[in-house]
């Protein structure tokens, strides 16, 4: 029996029509409804499978064990405490002892000092940070000697300002990060008009980067498979991993999704900065402010919890405080600074020492380090993919 389905309609299948029933889109070009000739569209049909477990001597083969997001869009990664369902279930990662799973649960310290900084910040810092669009010569070189056609991860890119130097090299980028809002601003392409001269597009590849391949992901646990890529850059994103065991695991997660015979390009926070830096630390682990104009935190009003007014409200409550300190108190761990009327956020950061990233590598099997860099206050590691391994 055939069934004439509108435009924007959807059917459901269930119970008998579904398991005994035969159903199939027709191929053809036209429908004939009522004596009418209806040209066809695109029709879509998406059948719902249960995956079961392999059957073992004397059990019933059962469905795998389920992770349900509780949050909205759903982040890759961030698993509950209470999950039972290890990394392999999962059907990605093949990290699976007890440690690693430990590593996979977000610390408070990232999750309020690094991940909902960067989801307030997310408009200021791709218009101060990517739309200038300085980035570093040694990734850009990198990126350079890559061969034509590669698939290059750019995890943690942010507001996706290497999109346009990785789409320029003639490369194909699929970049992840934690924060939705930066991932949004990476959408209106950093290498348009604007932008430093080597980033501006073809008009054929401009495509490719206002419409880039983008998901929200934990770099410690990647929605990528085994050996997918070509080549991967992690710049300045693990200076924001607060344990050993997640750097460790960050780095192992680059291994895998990038093919035996890849390269992988790591930029971190230096400890030893130049002597001509503004910044200097005084400790490996800290706490750096970034000051927040207010007029880019309204533009962030539909962050999640934080209760940020709209771009309508009131320049002053009924009580005289103005818009950045309302903000403030409306952030939670922001600061008000009443004499530059900024709203200031700490974001958390590991500085490295010379050497570390080496020791990290080191713990990760089937890697060879191929060469170790300081670039401007960065510490930087080229590293081979050799060998995958199951850790």
């Amino acid at each position: 029996k055939l069934v004439y389905l509108p435009p924007r309609s959807l059917v459901l299948l269930s119970r008998d029509a579904r398991y005994n029933w035969e159903h199939m889109i027709v191929n053809r070009t036209t429908d004939t409804v009522n004596g009418n000739i209806i040209p066809r569209d695109l029709r879509v049909s998406l059948t719902l499978r249960t995956a079961l477990t392999a059957p073992q001597a004397n059990e019933i083969a059962g469905p795998l064990p389920r992770v349900e997001s509780t949050i909205f869009p759903p982040r890759w990664g961030q698993i509950p405490e209470t999950s039972a369902c290890s990394n392999r279930e999962m059907g990605i990662s093949t990290h699976s002892s007890a440690t690693d799973r430990s590593d996979l649960i977000t610390p408070e310290t990232e999750s309020k000092h690094v991940h909902a900084v960067y989801d307030a910040i997310a408009t200021q810092w791709h218009h101060t940070r990517g739309k200038r669009g300085v980035l570093w010569p040694g990734a850009t070189q990198f990126l350079e000697n890559l061969p034509p056609g590669s698939i290059v991860a750019d995890i943690g890119c942010g507001d996706g300002k290497y999109f346009s130097s990785i789409i320029g090299c003639g490369s194909y980028v699929i970049g992840t990060d934690i924060s939705l809002p930066l991932l949004k601003t990476a959408s209106s392409g950093s290498g348009g008009e604007g932008g430093p001269q080597h980033q501006q597009l073809s008009i054929e590849k401009e495509t490719l980067s206002t419409r880039p391949a983008v998901a929200v992901a934990d770099c410690i646990h990647l929605p990528l498979r085994t050996g997918s890529c070509d080549a991967a850059i992690c710049i300045a994103v693990m200076h924001h991993l607060s344990t050993v065991g997640r750097r460790i695991r960050c780095i192992a997660e680059l291994a895998r999704v990038v093919k035996v015979g890849g390269v992988i390009n790591i930029q971190a926070w230096a400890l030893e900065q130049e002597n001509d830096s503004k910044r200097k630390f005084h400790g490996t682990d800290v706490l750096v402010p970034f000051n927040a104009q207010p007029k880019y935190l309204q533009a962030v009003n539909n962050h999640e919890g934080n209760g940020t007014p709209s771009k309508d409200a009131p320049a002053v409550d009924a009580k005289g405080k103005g818009v950045a300190q309302m903000l403030s108190e409306n952030y939670d761990g922001a600061e008000f600074d009443s004499k530059k009327n900024l709203v200031i956020f700490q974001r958390y950061c590991h500085m490295y020492r010379q050497g570390e990233l080496e020791e990290l590598v080191a713990e990760v099997p089937g890697l060879e380090l191929m060469e170790s860099a300081y670039e401007k206050g960065n510490h930087v590691v080229l590293v081979a993919v050799r060998e995958h391994f199951d850790l």
